[in-house]
């Protein structure tokens, strides 16, 4: 007889058998309550700041940063002096995403930075609403944070003395300029994000106390948040504000909490980081360093654009202009078998596809639905690189990444890096020291 016969194995029964089980009573929060966080006084009255801080002001109060959300309101302006509101009949919006309107994004918490976001607008606003979030998202809760996919012009209407086919057909139609034209023509427009969907930081739905927590925002250039016929327009921000939740907990959660801190607790925290990184490149062969880091590198996503972008055509892509691609970190070519023909529809740009769709197929993707289309990447052409595959020496040493490539035409690069990122919190009694990776 088998040895496997004689193996020991523990039989667990599911929940509907477990007949004597007490039922479980959770002790929790009690209630949550609301608070808004306002900029410093200066950008408060100000919509045409460049700056913003928000600090939290009650350290004693017990917040969860992964319920919080970020609040903007905006109008569409000219680029007077004073400016003055755009009218309903103006071609002019924001881009595809309003995290577009920030170049960087940083958040401190307990004086120390735990995470910094440079160009939002490419990380935030293009990259991560694309591939982290399912076409269901782009129409339901997606839409509270200007989200709607941009298509590969500025067309929103037929006209109806033109002969030909419905301009929803055409190379230049854009529903995704249309519906956000709709939303903000002649009106001031509202946007509602979660702040973990600006910092991963934000993600781990974990309490936090006795501790500063200070967002910092800096706003993009026109041509990475405006899209428009003219190329002149402005958007105001009349309001930016995160509204953080305080937590009133049962008494027994917070004696457990109140002992805990006097013990000397240790909260740890990982999460992942996103910093995107633009360099111009050439007509020909492109080789150069992307960026060194001394953090856990996972992923790291490209996007190829025409080095001449306005407001006018600031999501114009050079799709048929990369012939060849790969990147190299610590020396080590990814993928093993580099792209070397993705001019127009071949095998290798199918491949790039796919590889795109692994990666939102893993743990990554914050929601069911149908993932992104060929037709929808092939309008953005985000190539994804999978680093998790690098080999035990790298982990925790200092990341060089490289791009080499050969196009056809100027192209300016973005590469968006997603890295692994740890932070801890040392409560002790009426103090608290934050440390970063």
């Amino acid at each position: 007889m088998s040895m496997l016969n004689d193996m020991q194995v523990n039989n667990v029964l599911d929940e509907e058998f477990k007949l004597t089980t007490e039922p479980v009573v959770m002790d929790n929060a009690t209630e949550y309550e609301l608070h808004e966080i306002q900029p410093d006084t200066l950008a408060i009255s100000n919509p045409q700041a460049t700056n913003w801080r928000l600090q939290l002001k009650n350290l004693n109060a017990y917040v969860n940063p992964a319920r919080a959300y970020l609040e903007v309101s905006c109008r569409m302006t000219d680029n007077a002096n004073p400016p003055v509101d755009l009218g309903a009949n103006a071609d002019a919006t924001i881009q595809n995403h309003i995290l577009s309107l920030f170049r960087r994004a940083t958040l401190r918490v307990g004086g120390q930075i735990v995470e910094t976001v440079n160009e939002c607008h490419v990380s935030k606003g293009l990259v991560q609403p694309l591939l982290h979030y399912s076409q269901d998202y782009s129409h339901s809760s997606g839409t509270s944070e200007m989200f709607y996919p941009d298509g590969p012009g500025l067309a929103t209407d037929k006209d109806p003395y033109v002969a030909g086919p419905p301009i929803s057909d055409s190379t230049t139609y854009n529903d995704g300029y249309k519906k956000r034209r709709d939303r903000t023509a002649g009106k001031e427009f509202h946007c509602w994000v979660p702040l973990s969907a600006l910092f991963g930081f934000c993600s781990v739905d974990r309490i936090l106390t006795n501790n500063q927590f200070i967002v910092e925002l800096e706003k993009s250039d026109q041509k990475h948040h405006v899209l428009s016929v003219a190329g002149t327009e402005q958007v105001a921000i009349n309001k930016l504000s995160i509204w953080m939740p305080h937590i009133l907990p049962k008494s027994v959660v917070d004696l457990s909490l109140k002992s805990a801190f006097a013990d000397g607790v240790v909260s740890n925290y990982m999460y992942p980081q996103f910093q995107s990184y633009t360099v111009l490149g050439v007509n020909g062969t492109n080789n150069f360093r992307i960026v060194t880091s001394s953090e856990k590198v996972l992923y790291a996503f490209v996007v190829a654009r025409s080095n001449a972008r306005t407001a006018t055509a600031s999501t114009a892509t050079t799709l048929n202009e990369i012939q060849t691609l790969e990147l190299r970190l610590n020396g080590r070519q990814y993928p093993s078998q580099p792209y070397v023909n993705l001019k127009n529809t071949t095998a290798d740009k199918l491949r790039a596809y796919s590889d795109t769709l692994r990666y939102m197929n893993r743990n990554y993707d914050f929601s069911s639905g149908i993932q992104l289309s060929y037709d929808r990447w092939e309008n953005t052409a985000i190539y994804t690189f999978d680093f998790t595959a690098q080999p035990e020496a790298n982990m925790g040493a200092p990341a060089t990444i490289e791009l080499k490539s050969t196009t056809t035409l100027q192209v300016e690069w973005s590469v968006c890096v997603l890295s692994e990122k740890r932070a801890q919190i040392r409560y002790d009694g009426g103090s608290s020291v934050v440390l970063v990776n």
